[in-house]
């Protein structure tokens, strides 16, 4: 069930293009099975630096790689030749939900931060050597943001453009309101199956029956799932009074008593759900969720990646 509401009285936050480069760093622990040259190990022997072994000169005739030692060591005896792997790129996905609970408009804007942060990891990406793609759906695929994987080092600036024409283009009081995310599984599955490192981007007010389609779609690839939150939307309420709520996905309206006992309940759900998400991730086999805040920095992003190396 969505709790997430919104006050009917906002108003419209617009998000701009600016580009601003910052990189982050990531790190896997498996191993590329592509052939373009890239930073990641590979499985494939070739003209790499990294030692494999050893093999029969007949095996790999490439005598300039001959192990005088190995081979005399050898019984019967035989010329042995050192052998490499090659080190190739891998693909990079943003998966973002689109839904219309990620147009509330709070404390933070989170079309704003999911703006930055995907073209942040498109820069990241291609600078790194490797293949940036994405994704995007809320209860449809969404086919403007459908970006094939792709080595371009311009890829940031044009991504940070889309995204934000796509924002523009889609008011929340209207084309927006009552999407939700049921197609998020599809946009993960067109991908393909070939492991990929998926960064997957939501506020994750999803229903169970969802969350374990999308998990399931996943299991493929090394995934991060990337959680937006704002404090307006269960933190920072009005102390006392009435308010007017709405649904964001629903277009439901209610009126709230907001009072003390209600703020408690409030914050502790929210608590709750927190646990129950990193919980639920932990026994996918995704990597620990990044909770990405308003104010995020790239350096606490690339230490919350490197130390949380599938």
């Amino acid at each position: 069930m969505t709790l997430l509401a919104h006050p009917v009285t906002s108003q419209p936050v617009q998000v701009h293009a600016a580009f601003e480069p910052r990189q982050f760093f990531y790190n896997i622990n498996w191993r590329s099975k592509t052939y373009h040259a890239g930073a990641t190990l590979t499985a494939h022997h070739g003209n790499g630096s990294d030692f494999a072994g050893f093999a029969s000169l007949l095996a790999c005739p490439d005598p300039k790689r001959i192990d005088i030692r190995a081979s005399v060591r050898t019984v019967p005896r035989q010329w042995l030749v050192r052998t490499y792997l090659e080190r190739a790129a891998i693909h990079v996905y943003a998966i973002v939900d689109v839904s219309s609970s990620m147009f509330f408009q709070g404390q933070a804007n989170l079309r704003q931060q999911v703006t930055e942060f995907v073209s942040a990891l498109a820069w990241s990406v291609t600078r790194q050597g490797d293949a940036f793609g994405m994704r995007a759906a809320n209860d449809t695929q969404q086919a403007g943001w459908h970006v094939m994987p792709t080595f371009q080092p311009g890829t940031a600036h044009l991504v940070a453009q889309n995204i934000t024409r796509y924002w523009q283009g889609t008011d929340v009081h209207s084309g927006a309101s009552g999407q939700g995310a049921s197609a998020m599984h599809a946009a993960i599955e067109s991908i393909g199956q070939q492991r990929a490192l998926v960064f997957l981007l939501s506020d994750f007010y999803w229903p169970e029956a969802l969350m374990q389609r999308v998990l399931k779609a996943g299991l493929p690839h090394d995934v991060i799932p990337v959680i937006l939150r704002d404090r307006a939307a269960t933190v920072d309420l009005p102390a006392f009074g009435w308010a007017r709520l709405r649904d964001m996905e629903t277009g439901e309206e209610r009126s709230w008593m907001l009072r003390r006992r209600l703020h408690q309940q409030i914050a502790e759900h929210a608590q709750q759900q927190a646990d129950t998400l990193n919980t639920r991730f932990l026994n996918a086999g995704t990597r620990p969720p990044l909770w990405l805040g308003p104010d995020w920095r790239a350096e606490d992003v690339s230490r919350h990646l490197m130390e949380t190396m599938a």
